[in-house]
């Protein structure tokens, strides 16, 4: 099985005991956005607007081959959840200031 990383950055994954690093491919898969108004709250008095997002087309995806999976972004898997070959960095360990160090497994949407 051969993984590559659609996301902008490295993904490092931490499996008992080591690390497997996995670069970038060059290549980043995103998801547009419509964002359309929404009716918004208030909370205590004060008015906090509120907004829908809509996920729209996906954008360089590369179509399913054998053998291979897709690391991509949380938003990307859900607005292309009938693709079984995307997976998501899941299980996250961070540092003491809260930065993500890695991740412990992969996730996918179902």
């Amino acid at each position: 099985m051969r993984l590559i990383n659609l996301t902008p950055h490295p993904v490092n994954l931490l499996l008992e005991g080591r690390t497997i690093t996995v670069p970038p491919e060059g290549t980043v898969a995103r998801v547009r956005e419509e964002i359309l108004p929404d009716a918004g709250i208030m909370v205590d008095g004060d008015f906090i607007p509120v907004v829908r997002k809509v996920l729209r087309e996906v954008t360089g995806l590369p179509e399913p081959s054998e053998g291979v999976i897709f690391v991509v972004s949380l938003a990307v898997a859900q607005a292309a959840r009938d693709r079984e070959d995307l997976f998501v960095p899941d299980d996250f360990v961070r540092d003491e200031e809260g930065r993500i160090l890695g991740a412990r497994r992969l996730s996918r949407l179902r």
